[in-house]
């Protein structure tokens, strides 16, 4: 008889708050950056030489990343305590959604330096 393994995805095996609080913010992110780079596009064009002059908006992005580090800590600290099920899952969760808003703050960064 031969023996498989099956290949679970840690990401599909969560509980609904953690997709929540994993994803939240970096749609929210991405959200404000569309709008951002739409609202720059729709009144200067595709000339980015000037889009770090755009200060307190990249400043508002990092405040909203630092949020999102304080809650998913303290989400991930209540799963530890309270000795849920999941908290393998929620890890899992929880770095990728921290990777995807690292993504959009780091499109930004190359946006306001590269151009």
């Amino acid at each position: 008889m031969q023996t498989t393994r099956h290949f679970h995805m840690e990401l599909r095996h969560a509980t609904m708050p953690t997709y929540v609080f994993s994803y939240l913010f970096p749609l929210a992110l991405l959200a404000y950056e569309l709008w951002r780079v739409g609202s720059w596009v729709a009144v200067r064009g595709f000339n980015f030489s000037d889009f770090n002059s755009m200060g307190y908006e990249f400043a508002l992005m990092l405040a909203v990343f630092a949020i999102q580090i304080v809650v998913e800590i303290a989400f991930m600290a209540a799963a530890m305590l309270t000795k849920h099920h999941d908290v393998a899952h929620r890890a899992a969760n929880l770095l990728l959604g921290v990777f995807c808003s690292m993504v959009v703050l780091g499109f930004d960064l190359a946006l306001q330096y590269a151009m």
